[in-house]
């Protein structure tokens, strides 16, 4: 067992090694100094995530609410009047008016870490845009759902598969970029449902996993936005 007595962490001094353990681990009893003693592990103590008895996250919190944010902007925010707290003294909320026109509460620790920076518009419009990017190449999500739909007068069941008559044969297609692309003509139908699903596979696939991520890089981003 390493001895830290005399060994000082942030504004804790040990002093000895406590009595007990503290979730099966060595503890040790410290002065802060405020004057306040305290007991804590080992592994806290090294970390670094005890430095105080606790007066250093109340001085930090503090020091958070004197921060006056009335005026000031954060992205699409403007910070119009401070709300009183619903949670306690040292956590101040403000309400914020958004560009869009709607009204927001935030506290000041979400606006001055640059985490939010709108009422939830900023994410949409992004969102927007990413449909709009994948728009550009003439292959739009939305018309590659509308494909994947049954049509009511489809025998086949399945969409790209129909029944030639003239021919007696089922035949398969695909739209992509708002072009047609037939993919042929087949005696069984099982056989055109498989040539309509390899060319999803090839043609939607692609731009359908793009977009997956592309969203969800968007969601990280934008997750408190």
């Amino acid at each position: 067992m390493i001895d830290l007595t005399g060994q000082k962490f942030g504004r804790l001094t040990v002093i000895r090694k406590a009595h007990r353990k503290i979730d099966h681990h060595v503890a040790w009893v410290c002065q802060c100094v405020c004057g306040n003693k305290i007991e804590t592990t080992t592994r806290n103590l090294q970390s670094g995530n005890t430095k105080s008895c606790g007066c250093l996250q109340r001085e930090n919190s503090s020091k958070l609410r004197r921060v006056n944010l009335l005026g000031k902007r954060f992205g699409r925010l403007l910070v119009i009047e401070e709300e009183p707290s619903k949670v306690g003294d040292h956590i101040v909320f403000w309400k914020c008016q958004c560009d869009c026109g709607n009204i927001v509460l935030h506290n000041t620790g979400t606006l001055t870490s640059g985490n939010t920076q709108s009422c939830g518009c900023l994410r949409k419009d992004n969102l927007k845009k990413l449909i709009d990017n994948n728009a550009k190449d003439g292959t739009m999500l939305n018309q590659i759902a509308d494909t994947r739909r049954k049509n009511k007068n489809n025998k086949s069941g399945i969409t790209g598969v129909s029944w030639d008559s003239s021919r007696s044969k089922w035949a398969a297609k695909i739209v992509f970029k708002q072009k047609a692309i037939y993919l042929g003509r087949f005696d069984n139908k099982r056989d055109a449902i498989n040539a309509r699903k390899k060319a999803e596979e090839k043609y939607f696939h692609p731009i359908l996993e793009k977009f997956r991520r592309d969203k969800d890089n968007l969601n990280v981003k934008n997750h408190w936005r």
